[in-house]
């Protein structure tokens, strides 16, 4: 009755508060709590199940920064004393004053505000700190692969912002089809900026290197050569999300490793070379030599198969198709049983390593089941078992899917503000980042960072129409460091500029 009158009697709309949710025990109140996320929790003491401070204590070791209200009937010091250890923010006496509680409750929405605003000020401080570091880096790189004198004047300060040794090994690599701001007519301009962006969230946020672009607009990776890291694979990584995010083919021009970054031009210089000198190779790389035995003019043919399955081990109607395709070929090619059933195991293996790879999950006894089930199989039999043990391993799947896109749309939702990656969400999710690409378009028809985008103009084009704040205001609040890049992004998405767009919602055109 007391719950309910305080529900129905408080004005929480006057106060600010939109949603007010109840719970009859502290196990529904954890409930409420986890689905909603709410900012305040006012709480009785004497609960069944658990008290109301054991349930403030469970709330305080997940770190939720809640505001909380104690109400209770008894007047003892010992309980003031726990509620003041679990930070309790306010302690009433019961009888309730309607009065007094309203006051308390103003007075965590009051904070909750001050909280928020001085959130906005940090962020919108280090965002344009941040901006202005990008912008002097690159410059610098600039510098540096052109062999310009005063980059090794900044050499020094270079290595220890970045914790590198005197000889770090480097390599410069060029991202082509090369994009230039020459072609920002046709939409380039933002194209090349969202390629950018992906870099950076890829290769810089981790600190496995630079992305910067050249004199020339071009965009240049100067990847960190660590012992047991291989470069190549983090480039063909980014390409396959590029790939996935932008429908483009990109590839990258590699320059050679080079020890300390004086001697990083060098590497610019040889990759340079190669993007000018390149040319197409002619003929075919190889011709089929029918007297060879059909198994070794099936390896290549396999192979080919081996790496479709794998890049894409995130879609299960592919998988099943592209397998589909390789039992046509075990008949075209007459394989003997044994060699079958050696390529199935091997197929089923990649397949099965990849997924458990970019979902972090837990090895099972998949495997050797398959193992036992091939063992004698004629060539048919060993690709049907093949194909069944594909369809299994996806068979929970769907549901983890389309959870874990539910979750990364509701953080891109509700964070617009924050740094969002393909990259930082796949890292959140324990999955990489090649995966969640794949699976958010597979389930949503659209690349991750496209989604981001347009959630963010969505979000853009509601605080232009209805607030008087300044673009630049609006683009940090969206979660845009650059001003040019959202002034791009909004203009591809609406055909206007953000100033012009405001303009017209406000004529009322």
């Amino acid at each position: 009755m007391i719950r309910m009158g305080i529900k129905n009697a408080m004005p929480w709309e006057q106060m600010g508060i939109t949603e007010v949710y109840t719970a009859a025990s502290a196990k529904e109140a954890a409930a409420v709590i986890e689905g909603h996320h709410p900012h305040i929790m006012i709480t009785d003491i004497s609960m069944a199940e658990m008290s109301g401070l054991e349930l403030v204590g469970q709330i305080r070791e997940k770190n939720i920064g809640m505001r909380v209200i104690v109400l209770t009937g008894y007047d003892r010091f010992e309980y003031a004393r726990q509620a003041l250890q679990l930070q309790v923010h306010d302690f009433l006496l019961k009888p309730i004053d309607e009065t007094e509680l309203e006051k308390s409750i103003m007075a965590q929405v009051e904070c909750l505000e001050e909280r928020r605003i001085k959130q906005e000020n940090r962020l919108t401080a280090s965002r344009a700190q941040g901006t202005k570091q990008q912008m002097e880096l690159e410059g610098f790189m600039r510098s540096l692969v052109m062999g310009k004198k005063d980059s090794e004047e900044r050499a020094d300060v270079f290595r220890r912002e970045f914790c590198l040794e005197e000889n770090q090994a480097m390599r410069i690599g060029i991202l082509v089809p090369g994009l230039s701001n020459e072609e920002e007519l046709d939409g380039e301009g933002f194209r090349m900026q969202t390629v950018k962006q992906i870099c950076i969230g890829m290769v810089d946020g981790p600190k496995h290197g630079i992305t910067f672009s050249d004199e020339r607009n071009r965009i240049a990776i100067a990847f960190f050569c660590d012992e047991g890291r291989e470069e190549s694979e983090l480039a063909k990584q980014l390409m396959e999300i590029l790939n996935d995010e932008l429908e483009t083919k990109p590839r990258m021009i590699w320059g050679s490793v080079k020890k300390g970054i004086e001697n990083l031009r060098i590497s610019y210089n040889d990759a340079v070379f190669a993007l000018e000198h390149e040319r197409e190779e002619f003929g075919k790389l190889c011709v089929a030599d029918w007297n060879r035995k059909g198994e070794d003019i099936f390896q290549d043919v396999f192979r080919e198969f081996r790496n479709a399955l794998v890049y894409n081990v995130g879609d299960k109607e592919k998988i099943l198709h592209i397998f589909e395709r390789f039992s046509m070929a075990v008949e075209s090619y007459n394989l003997s049983a044994k060699y079958a059933r050696s390529c199935c195991f091997e197929l089923a293996s990649s397949v099965y390593f990849a997924r458990f790879s970019d979902t972090g999950g837990g090895a099972d006894e998949k495997l050797g089941v398959l193992m036992q089930a091939l063992a004698g199989a004629d060539r048919e039999r060993a690709c049907q078992v093949t194909a069944m043990f594909l369809e299994n391993l996806f068979e929970d799947e769907e549901g983890e899917v389309h959870e874990l896109i539910s979750k990364v749309k509701r953080r891109i939702h509700e964070n617009l503000a924050d740094e969002l990656t393909v990259a930082s969400l796949a890292e959140e999710y324990y999955v990489t980042p090649n995966y969640l690409s794949r699976l958010f378009k597979r389930v949503t028809g659209e690349g991750c960072n496209e989604y981001i985008i347009r959630k963010r103009i969505e979000q853009a084009k509601s605080l232009l129409a209805a607030t008087t704040l300044k673009v630049g205001e609006i683009s940090i609040m969206v979660g845009y460091r650059d001003m040019n890049y959202f002034s791009l992004a909004f203009k591809k998405h609406t055909g206007m500029s953000p100033v012009k767009y405001r303009e017209q919602i406000q004529n009322g055109r």
